[in-house]
Formats: structure tokens, C-alpha cells, sequence
């Protein structure tokens, strides 16, 4: 199990060639980018959901509602979250640590953030390790990924931008929660993303997006992204799922209509005013060999202190079908645990012609589970 390690370890080089495509994901070579896992947990024990990611460099954060985020390429950001016995513990640190704080090697992955972050792997296998230091929680995981879904580069109003997604992402490990110790298993989307700044006025910019990483009981998965531009045009619709066979199935269109919306805190944890966040939804993900639709219902959760949350990004409960193209229905439930990262477009204001039905009154429903 990977655990923090020394300078020498992370960064012994070789004469090895590297070529453009492999140096165009390394760190020195992008303005931001970094590694994030948004995972349900396995069974009903104490810990219910992981979310763990470290993101060197800043974006410009005021196109995604986190104005703090200035476009600063020599800043980074590490974030955990963990739902254990009902409660909450996220923790975002995007002021602490710089690139000055970061170990990375020229061969392959294994990058450390000081002594609370280290990644390594080569696909399929990957370990991680993170600290939160306070909740006083350390996560130790490892696992191996089946599949590579690759997105297109897409332009935001100031970044251009692509990623890889694992959606099957099946790890074991344990997290460790003011000294008790969680043995946990879990299959999510475990992703890496990469981007340049850029100035883009015609470009989509971000309305909101939704990702919706699901385990399927059975050990099947589903992964959609759901992303409106500013002004609230659909402009990424797709998907994965490895329903209802095992196999790898990428679905042309995805599309959310949601059934309630609540009052919920700031994207990722951040400090911010509150915003209209998503709490219940019906999704289609279509696929060439079948169409998979599913519900879902949020886990009711508490901050630290005791208090109601509602944050964006929802573990919840799924049912579901899938139905063949040649007529065969699969009955599905599972969990899920999505991330939605508000922007200019608020979705009580979505219409038919995006994909989904919902109008302003929706919002008086705010946060019920």
C-alpha cells in the first residue's frame, strides 16, 4: 500500500524517450491538472461514499463559482470526503500548498503533495493515499480500473481542457477515522484531467455540469456527464456503462431531468454562498445495445456538528432498467455518488430543449430527504 515516500524514490530519472503525447500529461506541461475519484461504497457498513482529489494549479475559478481560484498555475488544491455513520467530512485545502510542495515523477505516475497526498500507478493499477488532517482521517486505497473512456478536448471561456475516465474503477483499502479503522471496497469513476488556460469569448463556457458515477448491484457500472454551457445549452451529453454483460458500452446521449432541486452549499466544499443543487433526478443514458433509466433518492447526511447538509455532490440510492435492443429488461439498483459543480446557469431555469424538465417552482421543494 502506497504511503508517502522520499525525494530520492519519486524522483529517480532515466534515460528513457518520452514523447509529445506523454509530456502533454505531465504537470510542467499544463497549466492545471490533476487526479479525482468520486466512489460508492460497498454494502450498508459506517462508510458510504469516497471522494478524494488533487489538482495542481488553479483554474480560473470565477467561471465555476469559486472566485478564490485566481488562474494561478503554481497553486494546488487536495480535497477528501468521506460519508461515514451518516456524517460528512469534507476538506478542501486550496491555500496551504504550492508547486513547491509537490514531488512528481518524470516516469510515469507517482506525484506526492508534501505528506498529504501521493498517487502512483500505470494503468490498470492504481494506489493513493490521503490525509485530512482536520478530521483527522487518512485514506488508503488501491485498485485496479477495467476500462479507459476517453472525453474530448472541450473549451471552456477560459481553459481548454480534456480528460481520461476509469469508470470501473474497483479498489479496496482502508480509511481510517480519528483512529477507527474501515476496511472498504468500492467501484467509481476515477478520472484525470488536464488543461490549458485560454481566452475563449465564443467559446460554451460553463453552465453547470453533472457527473454520476454509479455501482450497480452486481458489480456493473454506469458513469454519465451531463454539461450546459453558460447560457445553458447542452454541450456535453454522454456516457459508459458496462451494463448489463461486463462489457464496454459508450453511450451517445445522457440526459437528466430532475424531480427536485434543493438549497445546498458551495461547489466542492469551497467557501461561498449557497446555491440551487440537484437532490433527486431521472436519467436515460442511450446506448447501441440498449437504453439504461434510472431514479434516484439522496442519503441523508449531517455535517460535523450535527447540522443538515446538503451539499452538491449526492451520494444516493438508484433504481432502474435497462432494455435491450431486442426487448430483454434488467431490473437495476445501486448507489451512486455524483459530483455537481454549479456555474453561471442555475438549473431550476432548465427547459425541454436541454434535456430536462424542471421550471423555477421546483426550487420550493428545496433539500427534502
Amino acid at each position: 500500500m502506497v504511503r508517502p515516500g522520499t525525494y530520492e524514490e519519486i524522483m529517480r530519472r532515466s534515460s528513457t524517450f518520452v514523447d509529445d503525447y506523454t509530456m502533454s500529461l505531465q504537470f510542467p506541461a499544463c497549466d492545471w491538472s490533476g487526479y479525482f475519484l468520486f466512489a460508492p461504497l460497498e454494502g450498508d457498513g459506517p462508510c458510504q461514499a469516497v471522494n478524494l482529489g488533487v489538482c495542481i494549479g488553479l483554474a480560473k475559478g470565477e467561471e465555476h463559482n469559486v472566485p478564490q481560484w485566481t488562474g494561478d498555475p503554481d497553486r494546488l488544491f487536495a480535497i477528501t470526503s468521506v460519508v461515514c455513520d451518516g456524517v460528512s467530512y469534507r476538506w478542501l485545502d486550496d491555500t496551504s500548498y504550492s508547486r513547491r510542495d509537490l514531488l512528481y515523477a518524470r516516469q510515469g505516475l507517482d506525484l506526492q503533495v508534501a505528506d498529504i497526498v501521493r498517487v502512483r500507478g500505470a494503468f490498470p493499477y492504481f494506489e493513493m493515499y490521503f490525509r485530512d488532517p482536520m478530521h483527522d482521517i487518512t485514506y488508503e486505497l488501491e485498485g485496479r480500473a477495467g476500462y479507459v473512456h476517453w472525453v474530448p478536448d472541450h473549451v471552456q471561456r477560459d481553459n481548454l481542457y480534456a480528460y481520461v475516465c476509469f469508470p470501473d474503477f474497483v479498489f479496496r483499502g482502508a480509511i481510517t477515522v480519528e483512529g477507527t479503522v474501515h476496511d472498504v471496497r468500492g467501484t467509481g469513476g476515477f478520472d484525470h484531467v488536464a488543461a490549458r488556460t485560454v481566452g475563449s469569448t465564443s467559446s460554451p463556457g460553463v453552465g453547470f455540469w453533472h457527473y454520476d458515477p454509479i455501482l450497480w448491484d452486481g458489480g456493473h457500472v454506469s458513469n454519465g456527464l451531463f454539461y450546459l454551457g453558460r447560457t445553458g445549452e447542452p454541450y456535453i451529453r454522454s456516457g459508459v456503462m458496462t451494463v448489463p454483460d461486463g462489457g464496454y458500452h459508450p453511450a451517445e446521449r445522457f440526459t437528466i431531468e430532475y424531480l427536485e432541486l434543493g438549497e445546498g452549499t458551495a461547489n466542492a466544499g469551497s467557501s461561498g454562498p449557497a446555491q440551487v443543487v440537484p437532490r433527486r433526478w431521472r436519467a436515460t443514458m442511450e446506448a447501441a445495445h440498449g437504453t439504461l433509466t434510472y431514479t434516484t433518492t439522496p442519503l441523508a447526511v449531517r455535517a460535523p456538528d450535527g447540522t443538515r447538509l446538503v451539499e452538491p455532490n449526492v451520494v444516493f440510492a438508484a433504481e432502474g432498467e435497462f432494455r435491450s435492443r431486442t426487448g430483454e429488461v434488467t431490473r437495476l439498483t445501486g448507489k451512486g455518488h455524483n459530483e455537481y459543480m454549479g456555474a453561471a446557469f442555475d438549473p431550476s431555469r432548465m427547459t425541454t430543449t436541454t434535456g430536462v424538465r424542471r421550471g423555477p417552482s421546483d426550487v420550493a421543494q428545496a433539500g427534502g430527504s
